[in-house]
């Protein structure tokens, strides 16, 4: 029992000593906290804040009387499908729409505002404006950096180095660079403010720009909805808004323009079709007009209408096959003679739902080709693997439109015999009859295709005039009225912590190192 209770009173004793050990250093622990927050605070006040920016669309899907697919739907070739959400997402933020923005911006043209310890980044309102002689071809393709001091209202300090002796120049007059000759303009508004202050222009490709946002802007959506959120934290909150609100028009307007170039290339092959077609009426029509004036005819008796009506349905079906075959036929040669790659029609009357798949998906890639064309070479691996993929849609196309036209050529000859085992009993009718049957057939037939393109023309028409955005603004950026960064809570809270544990650290060190006996406990 006595053990007992000496052990207890001895860890009594210990604990306060190690207790004490730490509260006779409490000036350090007040000393160490002290220049931790002081660290901190001097972190907070020199750091780049940033705000967090947003912004919320909504996909909208296709309307089945305004889009361009919609042209020959009543086949039931088409129906109306959703947006992949997903496919979208990548369309938003894809790297053409982000040079778009760029470029649109002016986000190439960083103006630095130098200072003793922290440098400001200007946006909004810049004390002097930049233009350019050179092409925009240049300037968007430029890597130059120099250095601006403005001096008075009517002249500035200029050197590509910041030590460098500086040149005196007039604001409107022309400064040679590598990048061809360039003009400052002043912003009377608030130069007067920078007299004597340094600023350090930096003019960027523009793909570089482009791809440092590729990480910045945060592009998200769920799986079961159509809203889009994009999120894109930056140190400049009306920068951030303007790139934000950028991306959904240039994505908007890619979006009309790809509707308006498919709805216009099917309206081109349905006007070639119709011209087609209306010589062929016209001939047919001056074979009736010819017939009855070399022969007499005004009006004769329909003797063979019940042989007529039994063969109605098998000639309704021909003339279906026939108006397949012709435009799988015309579509055919149309693969087979184009040079490139260009947007084909889409969604033109054949059944085959793989030729509509195929044709869409090419006309996608085309486009995506057509405007990375515009930033990039023939050369480039993107675009050498868009032609490749594109060349397998185009091969893959002739094989299902030449396979579509040997079965319709079948089709229309297996119809072709039938009708003439029917055809075999109306030729016992008088012979004018007969011959004049023929050539009604032939009108009906032309005329029928002739009326029905003439409506889709019109069709394909309106689907170009009301080509609408793919997706509806729900929320315009907005920023944040906090920055997001630096955490100045967590920042304190950790300086805080690390305050305390620099000198607990030292002395607990200190005593695990120590071996020598300071006082009866240790020697006991």
């Amino acid at each position: 029992m006595e053990t007992g209770i000496s052990n207890t009173t001895s860890t009594n004793v210990e604990l306060k000593d190690v207790i004490r050990n730490y509260t006779n250093h409490w000036k350090w622990f007040i000393f160490s906290v002290i220049v931790a927050v002081g660290l901190a605070y001097v972190y907070i006040r020199y750091a780049v804040p940033e705000y967090e920016i947003k912004a919320k669309i909504q996909l909208l899907e296709e309307q089945g009387g305004s889009s361009e697919l919609s042209v020959f739907q009543d086949l039931g070739i088409l129906s109306g499908s959703a947006n992949m959400v997903e496919d979208e997402i990548q369309l938003i933020n894809s790297r053409s729409n982000r040079i778009e923005a760029v470029k649109k911006l002016g986000l190439n043209i960083k103006i630095t505002q130098l200072g003793n310890i922290k440098n400001s980044e200007l946006y909004d309102d810049p004390p002097f404006k930049i233009n350019f002689i050179a092409s925009d071809s240049i300037i968007f393709n430029a890597d130059y950096e120099f250095y601006i001091e403005p001096t008075s209202n009517t002249a500035f300090g200029f050197n590509e180095l910041e030590d460098a002796p500086e040149k005196v120049f007039a604001f409107g007059k022309n400064i040679e660079t590598p990048i061809g000759d360039i003009v400052l303009t002043p912003n009377m508004g608030n130069l007067s403010k920078f007299f004597g202050q340094k600023f350090h222009v930096a003019i960027l490709p523009v793909s570089w720009v482009a791809d440092a946002y590729q990480e910045k802007v945060l592009v998200s959506g769920g799986d079961q909805s159509n809203i889009v959120n994009l999120t894109l934290n930056d140190a400049i909150p009306s920068r951030g808004k303007h790139v934000l609100n950028a991306l959904i028009s240039a994505y908007n307007r890619n979006a009309i323009e790809d509707k308006k170039t498919i709805a216009d290339r099917t309206s081109d092959f349905i006007n070639e079709r119709i011209t087609n077609i209306s010589s062929s009426l016209t001939d047919a029509d001056q074979s009736a007009q010819e017939f009855k004036a070399d022969r007499g005819i005004t009006d004769i008796a329909s003797e063979a209408n019940i042989n007529l009506n039994i063969g109605a349905s098998t000639t309704q079906e021909l003339q279906s096959a026939n108006n397949q075959l012709n435009i799988a036929a015309s579509m055919k040669d149309l693969v087979e003679n184009q040079d490139g790659f260009e947007v084909l029609p889409s969604n033109i009357g054949l059944s085959d739902a793989s030729i509509a798949s195929t044709t869409a998906r090419y006309n996608e890639l085309a486009l995506e080709r057509k405007r990375l064309l515009k930033t990039a070479n023939e050369k480039n691996p993107t675009i050498i693997n868009l032609d490749q993929q594109l060349a397998g849609l185009k091969n893959n196309l002739q094989a299902s439109l030449s396979s579509a036209t040997n079965n319709l050529g079948l089709t229309v000859n297996s119809l072709s015999r039938q009708q003439s085992q029917i055809n075999s009993r109306i030729y016992s009718v008088p012979k004018n009859e007969r011959a004049l049957r023929d050539i009604t057939r032939q009108q009906q037939t032309t005329e029928g295709l002739y009326l029905y393109l003439l409506q889709k023309r019109e069709e394909s028409q309106i689907a170009y005039a009301s080509a609408t955005p793919k997706s509806k603004i729900i929320d315009n950026a907005y920023g944040s009225q906090l920055p997001v960064s630096p955490k100045i809570p967590l920042i304190y809270v950790a300086s805080l912590l690390l305050g305390l544990m620099v000198p607990f650290t030292i002395i607990y060190a200190k005593d695990l190192l120590d071996n020598k006996v300071d006082n009866k406990l240790g020697l006991e």
